[in-house]
């Protein structure tokens, strides 16, 4: 009986432990069944909340490509997306903005790059060129910047180093600011709440230069020079030694002009093709200028660059274009021959009495030989001069009032002022 109650226990005590065993497999299993229930909640909120901060980011690009202005309101992407609430925010530095989307649970937080195009950029004449004025020039400005009560932070000329304005004796002959004015308004319906809309001047800060202002160092606040302006990135939003890729973009039509520039760029123009490229120098004379203006008109407007060469104008013509001179690999002495001897000119660029400033340092032939852009008569694009020849000379020789029409700007510039993400900024892995 003894024996068999030992076996009676030995056989329980052995089912008790292995149903122990089988109980602790069990919390074990179901541990980790919990565990990995458990895990895979958080993966999905996880992924969700990953989902509505891209979400988010795409809602913000689209908003900034929209506007072409990485500084456009974000609110409508802040909204609910999958249920969670989205805090955005752009940083921007050196053309570069870095636009985070983040969960208001703070479970997810992603940045991207977006690499901002080029913008319109302010005043009616930009240059990093050195300027010489030999005339009379009055300005319809840029508005700028609204101050208030209707004026406005005004911009007639943005300039790198120099302006030089010629000294001809005349006292009522210079440069100066015809101020805002309806019958040249900058922008359509600029002036449709009032006609009062003026550029503003007080004791601090002046933007209004006046007329016939034949001195430099008189000029006002319109009038405003930048040491370290880069144009062409200013325009584009890439770096000057990047031209190339701007130069193969869908947008120009390129031009290689021997003689005749004006008839071989009304030649290849067309409504898909309002961009030019001209490779190398171009002489427009009123023949050209005659063909060139009615096709702007029938356009609605060129955008004309002209890079690496001498640009000439003579004419007395309203254009509807925007004029850009681009040098990044030019100089008009070559083996000590100017090449503006091989032009009509000749006898008016290289003429030492053209070069008599009111003020500056630079003489006769430091200005002369470095003149690589020159303008006679009253020819007058609509849209304006961008002249990105730095340590090389503009020259007008001429009179006329210069508009600024910001609308016709805008829609020039408008192909390269779209943003893009950073090519590798998008990959997550």
């Amino acid at each position: 009986m003894n024996r068999h109650q030992q076996s009676g226990m030995t056989t329980l005590l052995i089912t008790s432990m292995l149903l122990i065993v089988a109980l602790l497999f069990s919390l074990a299993s179901y541990k980790n069944l919990f565990y990995q229930i458990k895990r895979t909640q958080n993966e999905v909120l996880a992924r969700q909340a990953h989902w509505a901060a891209e979400g988010g980011l795409e809602c913000g690009f689209a908003e900034i490509s929209n506007k072409s202005d990485v500084n456009t309101s974000l609110d409508k992407c802040k909204t609910v997306i999958d249920g969670l609430p989205l805090t955005l925010n752009i940083d921007t530095n050196d053309g570069k903005s870095l636009l985070t989307s983040e969960t208001s649970n703070k479970h997810k937080k992603i940045v991207k790059t977006i690499v901002a195009g080029g913008t319109r950029s302010s005043g009616v004449i930009k240059s990093s060129a050195d300027l010489y004025f030999n005339g009379d020039y009055r300005f319809f400005p840029d508005p700028g910047n609204f101050r208030n009560a209707n004026k406005w932070d005004c911009v007639l000329l943005r300039y790198r180093n120099n302006v030089f304005i010629h000294d001809d004796g005349n006292l009522n002959t210079g440069f100066g600011s015809n101020d805002l004015s309806f019958t040249s308004p900058p922008y359509l319906d600029f002036f449709k709440d009032s006609n009062d809309h003026k550029c503003s001047s007080s004791v601090d800060a002046n933007y209004r230069t006046p007329l016939a202002s034949n001195y430099p160092s008189k000029f006002e606040s319109d009038i405003q020079k930048e040491s370290m302006m880069d144009l062409f990135k200013e325009t584009f939003g890439v770096a000057r030694d990047d031209w190339m890729s701007v130069r193969s973009r869908p947008e120009f039509v390129e031009v290689d002009p021997t003689d005749g520039c004006g008839k071989k760029i009304a030649e290849v123009v067309k409504e898909d093709k309002r961009h030019v490229w001209v490779n190398g120098s171009c002489i427009l004379d009123s023949v050209g200028l005659n063909l060139l203006q009615d096709k702007a008109s029938s356009l609605k407007g060129l955008f004309i660059l002209v890079h690496n060469g001498i640009f000439s104008f003579n004419g007395a013509k309203k254009l509807n274009a925007l004029v850009y001179h681009f040098n990044n690999d030019y100089d008009p002495v070559i083996n000590g021959e100017n090449i503006w001897n091989s032009t009509l000119e000749k006898d008016k660029v290289l003429k030492d009495d053209m070069y008599q400033p009111t003020e500056g340092e630079l003489t006769v032939d430091e200005i002369k030989n470095k003149v690589v852009f020159y303008m006679y008569g009253s020819f007058l694009p609509s849209g304006g001069f961008i002249l990105d020849t730095p340590e090389y000379v503009s020259y007008f020789n001429a009179s006329g009032n210069f508009a600024f029409d910001g609308e016709l700007i805008t829609d020039l510039l408008a192909p390269f002022g779209k943003p893009r993400w950073q090519q590798g900024s998008w990959h997550d892995f």
